[in-house]
């Protein structure tokens, strides 16, 4: 059933084959059983959609949790951020604090985002793998400031404390030189 909401796709696209050579046969006979067999076939169709809409998975979960903190930097909201992390994420919470304190974010863009759920282990955890591109400004006048942009890739970790995916931890690597 998991990948009934995952990833609809095949059976999606299964449906809409099914629903092609159904209405190829309509249009050469003609007979109503066709499309009968064509009107049944939307309802499997519907409560995939349907089942894909309500059932919020994991990844999904993750995937909003790091858009919103992505809005909340970019908002720049230090008390809205650190509600996205952990108690054990002391390090990312350090950085945080001190980027925040030093820079005022213009813009967040993340790419490449990948999720990988690890469901076995207590609390269930999650490797998040994505480029940031963060444009800021300096609070303070710096004049041996010569960027305003960085970029890297991130790795951070997740756990799901109750219902929520909070992080844990964070790593910076190959900065991008732009």
């Amino acid at each position: 059933m998991r990948w009934l909401v995952e990833d609809p796709t095949i059976p999606i696209v299964a449906i809409v084959i099914v629903e092609a050579v159904l209405a190829a046969f309509f249009v050469s006979t003609l007979k109503k059983a066709f499309l009968w067999a064509m009107a049944g076939m939307v309802v499997p169709l519907a409560g995939i959609l349907l089942a894909d809409y309500l059932v919020v998975t994991d990844r999904e979960a993750i995937e909003t949790t790091i858009r919103k903190g992505v809005s909340a930097l970019q908002a720049n909201d230090l008390d809205q951020v650190l509600t996205f992390l952990s108690p054990s994420a002391v390090k990312t919470r350090e950085r945080a604090e001190w980027a925040m304190s030093l820079v005022t974010f213009t813009s967040v863009r993340i790419s490449d985002l990948q999720i990988q759920v690890n469901k076995l282990t207590q609390p269930p955890t999650a490797e998040v793998r994505f480029f940031a591109v963060f444009r800021y400004e300096f609070k303070e006048p710096m004049p041996e400031a010569i960027h305003d942009i960085y970029a890297a890739r991130f790795k951070v970790l997740m756990e799901k404390v109750e219902d929520r995916w909070l992080l844990t931890d964070h790593y910076e690597y190959e900065i991008a030189h732009l």
